[in-house]
Formats: structure tokens, C-alpha cells, sequence
């Protein structure tokens, strides 16, 4: 078995605006890296150190993006499924941990000025959950296993 290679052009309507809807909300996620500032206010001590690990989490959003997105572009299969089940699950861990750490420390410093913290990760969660679920549409799933033929 190979992971798949077809193009665009050999993929109906649907499946390009996934493939392409996909690639841009997780080219959207590099401007989690917004996280970096908030690790440097918790060891500053601006923040509660309850920020850290959700901030670990946006980077780790950060850092597997662009491997993420050149595997649904160019190596779609079994690996890069799962990949994006991951990613996608982890992201909406990295939500709901901070609509808990909201809840429970307040918002951390860099979200101050905002008039509702939860706003922003509520949105970020509902759009994760779209794009976990369509992973398991036959229509998209069928996008990382119809594998070619292996050439001899």
C-alpha cells in the first residue's frame, strides 16, 4: 500500500474546498504561537502558572502545522489521518483547557482587554470539532485511503 497522490483536479468539488478549508484553518492555528508571549508573562509571573499548559498546547498547534498541512497535500494516508485526529483532539483539549482555567484563575494577562475571554476558544472549538468530524465523513475519510496501486 502507498499513500495517496492524486491532485486536485482528479477530486470532486467537496473534497477540494475540505482539502483546501483544512490547510487554511490550520495555517490559521500558527497565530497560536501567541503562546510564547504568555510563557514568558507566567515566568515573569504575570500570569498564573495554571496558563502553561494550555500555552503548551497552542505551541505544540504551532510547531505541527506545517508538517501537518504538507502531509494533506502531498502524503495523504493512513499516517496523515491519524495525524489530523490528533491535532484536532489535542486542539480541542487545548480549548477546553482554557475555558476551565478561565473559569477557574481568570483570563491570563494577554487577554486583559478582551470583553469575553471564552469568545475566541468557544469559536476555535466549534470550527475543530467541523473539521474532527468531517475526518470521519466517507466522502473526506475516503480521501486518505484510496490508495494507489503500487508500481513494480
Amino acid at each position: 500500500m502507498t499513500t495517496t497522490r492524486t491532485g486536485l483536479s482528479s477530486l470532486n468539488g467537496a473534497q477540494k474546498a475540505f482539502l483546501i478549508g483544512t490547510n487554511i484553518w490550520i495555517l490559521l492555528q500558527v497565530s497560536r504561537a501567541i503562546a510564547w508571549v504568555l510563557i514568558n508573562d507566567i515566568d515573569a509571573g504575570g500570569s498564573s502558572e495554571a496558563w502553561r499548559y494550555p500555552a503548551y498546547l497552542d505551541l505544540f498547534a504551532v510547531v505541527a502545522a506545517p508538517p501537518l498541512i504538507w502531509a494533506l497535500w502531498a502524503r495523504r494516508g493512513l499516517l496523515t489521518w491519524v495525524s489530523a485526529v490528533v491535532y484536532w483532539v489535542i486542539s480541542i483539549v487545548d480549548h477546553i483547557g482554557n475555558f476551565v482555567t478561565t473559569t477557574f484563575v481568570g483570563a491570563p494577562s494577554i487577554a486583559e482587554n478582551m470583553n469575553n475571554p471564552y469568545l475566541i476558544p468557544a469559536i476555535q472549538t466549534v470550527f475543530d470539532v467541523i473539521f474532527l468530524a468531517l475526518l470521519f465523513v466517507p466522502q473526506f475519510r475516503n480521501l486518505f485511503f484510496r490508495l494507489e496501486a503500487e508500481e513494480h
